[in-house]
């Protein structure tokens, strides 16, 4: 034993054997954590990936959407718009017309 001991740490067998099941305990609980993070991964790969395919489906959706609009009106015509701006003179005067009839 050297003479000096005053840079030296002291453990009893007590404090050596609980350190060293400490040390076990962490060891375990850092590999469940890092297959966790693996699996959490691999899920986010697959969720990143449906992500992807939804919105190439969307995208696709939209454009033959926009085709089909195209094809039938000659432009692209704002949904929105058309159910804000009401109904046209025409279509107000043929419902007029309706309701007389019926009266």
């Amino acid at each position: 034993m050297p003479d000096d001991l005053t840079k030296s740490v002291l453990f009893t067998r007590k404090q050596l054997k609980a350190l060293l099941e400490r040390k076990e305990e962490l060891d375990i609980e850092k590999a469940k954590l890092k297959q966790d993070k693996s699996e959490k991964d691999q899920q986010k790969k697959k969720e990143d990936k449906m992500i992807k395919e939804q919105n190439k489906l969307c995208e696709q959706r939209k454009r033959e959407y926009e085709e089909r609009q195209l094809l039938r009106f000659g432009a692209l015509i704002d949904l929105d718009a058309l159910e804000v701006s009401g109904p046209s003179a025409v279509m107000q005067e043929l419902i007029n017309k309706f309701k007389k009839t019926e009266e």
